[in-house]
């Protein structure tokens, strides 16, 4: 998803708001750090499973007789485009309905909860310093929200030094100047990296570890966040497509540059992809190849948008794709390409289009006909060109839709009551099937819920594929436990037993590994009414 959420233009009813963002230090001995537990996690650890059970236990069985929608059982054919429509090599219609994998290959710590968001660092150190009450009554007094972008306490709450400095007040109140300074003095030397972007974890972990040490933990974690039972239980609740965000970075080895010199492939990272494929040809689930940054930056995902103009920069994307097509040119259980994911570094639709350009006509080039998705970038879906009028051929336009502003249910009605219409009049041009690639309503709200069921009739009225932000990712029981707070976010999202925080600033490098192996245990419960809303008769 990850996006700077201070360049995005809001333009409610016009164009879909971007989607969230929030908010070096020296090496750290480990600290053996405590393991964080909600509000419910007091109770008995879970019970025992075979090696054949799924992971959890009620939340995660199997439905046994329901099968992946619209995708009959083995193998998974080659998709195309037919008119406005997703079709399989028999021409029956195919309406792709899914999850993103956020965190996986592109790696959010705020979706993983890898570290602490700035409260719960303070957390931490209060409770070594002995001050913990004091540092939660100030917390609360000064709330987990601040400034006015409306998408921050959605994705970080009360992170960052602006939000510390405001605690400075209550706490020299409450403790004394003298300790007040001493706790934000030591929680601000590990700063948060509570991020929607994966360069700050990885920098932290290089700086410590060393690129191939970074490398070592960073593909323990892809081992142990997913699993073949992952694509197992979304292939029985009916869903038959995964969205796969990835960084470039994570295919890399080597030294992590703004702009890179050149690719150096990550086999590892590439072998991990191919098992997820497997996976999904196993449980007739499509996924979706989706590059969320690529070398030099198409978003501001990680600070800079170096993409466009950059000779460098474009060739080492097009060289990307080449290397990435001649892989999987032959998987059938990939959908699409999903060229560059929102890329609204664009400076115009101009510089947006001839670089899609270069890329569509390199895949082609290899001998691939795999379909392409093409994301407008924020500007409009109607910017989009006509593909015929390109050379363009097995195009699938997209967008994301994330309204931060919008607070009821009327709210979302009227939206999608003028999305109708503009998408309407922007597909009659185009002539190519709609996807829309992430969405969410984020609050874990009555209306929000309503609000899901609402959106997903609408594309599933429409004919339009939608994959939800995101598959996984649980509450931070610090919050949840210090201020109730709740989100909507994943659709495996509750995290009902105790969580040993991986802290990137202090602990070992052993301790790291095991600790990101151990997210394959997790029990990370369904939320129902998420996956209802989602789903409802097709379940």
């Amino acid at each position: 998803m990850g996006m700077r959420v201070a360049d995005c233009l809001f333009l409610f009813f016009a164009v879909p708001c971007l989607s969230a963002a929030c908010g070096g230090g020296s090496s750290k001995a480990d600290a053996g750090s405590e393991a964080d537990s909600g509000a419910d996690a007091a109770g008995p650890a879970p019970d025992a499973r075979s090696d054949d059970a799924l992971p959890g236990d009620a939340g995660f069985e199997l439905a046994g007789d329901v099968a992946p929608v619209d995708v009959v059982a083995g193998k998974l054919g080659r998709l195309r485009a037919e008119g406005t429509s997703i079709v399989d090599p028999a021409g029956n219609v195919v309406q792709l309905r899914g999850v993103n994998l956020g965190g996986w290959m592109f790696h959010e710590t705020w979706i993983t909860l890898v570290d602490y968001a700035s409260h719960g660092r303070v957390i931490q150190v209060a409770e070594k310093q002995g001050v913990l009450e004091a540092a939660i009554e100030t917390m609360q007094e000064v709330g987990l929200s601040y400034g006015t972008d409306p998408a921050v306490p959605r994705v970080c709450p009360g992170n960052g030094e602006e939000w510390l400095d405001g605690l400075l007040p209550g706490l020299t109140e409450r403790l004394g100047e003298e300790k007040a300074v001493a706790l934000l003095d030591e929680v601000k030397q590990y700063p948060a990296l509570c991020d929607d972007a994966d360069q700050k974890l990885r920098s932290v972990l290089e700086e410590r570890f060393g690129t191939d040490g970074r490398d070592e933990l960073l593909d323990s974690f892809q081992q142990g966040w997913l699993t073949e039972k992952d694509i197992e239980w979304l292939a029985s609740q009916g869903f038959n497509l995964v969205r796969v965000p990835i960084g470039y970075r994570s295919l890399m080895t080597g030294p992590d540059s703004d702009k890179p010199e050149k690719l150096s492939w990550n086999e590892k990272a590439l072998q991990r992809i191919d098992a997820l494929l497997d996976w999904c040809a196993a449980h007739g689930v499509y996924a979706v190849i989706d590059i969320q940054e690529a070398p030099g930056g198409q978003n501001t995902y990680a600070g800079t948008t170096g993409l466009y103009g950059d000779a460098k920069m474009e060739a080492l994307t097009v060289e990307m794709w080449e290397t990435l097509s001649d892989r999987f040119k032959d998987r059938d259980e990939v959908a699409a390409y999903s060229l560059l994911a929102e890329p609204y570094g664009a400076p115009d639709t101009a510089a947006r289009d001839a670089m899609y350009d270069k890329l569509v006509k390199a895949v082609r080039a290899r001998g691939d006909d795999h379909l392409m998705v093409i994301h407008d970038g924020f500007f409009g879906m109607m910017t989009l060109p006509v593909p015929a009028e390109m050379g363009w051929d097995g195009i699938v336009y997209s967008t994301h839709l994330f309204e931060w502003k919008v607070t009821g249910l009327d709210g979302y009605q009227l939206m999608l009551d003028i999305y109708t219409d503009t998408f309407g009049k922007a597909q009659a041009k185009h002539k190519v099937p709609y996807y829309i690639g992430s969405f969410s309503t984020f609050k874990d709200e009555d209306w929000a819920y309503q609000a899901v069921d609402k959106l997903v009739a609408w594309m599933n009225g429409n004919g339009y594929s939608w994959s939800v932000w995101t598959y996984k990712r649980p509450d931070d029981p610090l919050t949840q436990q210090y201020f109730g707070y709740s989100t909507s976010w994943g659709v495996r999202g509750r995290l009902e037993t105790a969580f040993d925080r991986p802290d990137p600033w202090l602990d070992s490098k052993e301790t790291l590994a095991q600790k990101f192996l151990g997210y394959g245990d997790l029990d990370v419960k369904v939320n129902e009414k998420l996956l209802s809303a989602l789903l409802g008769a097709a379940r």
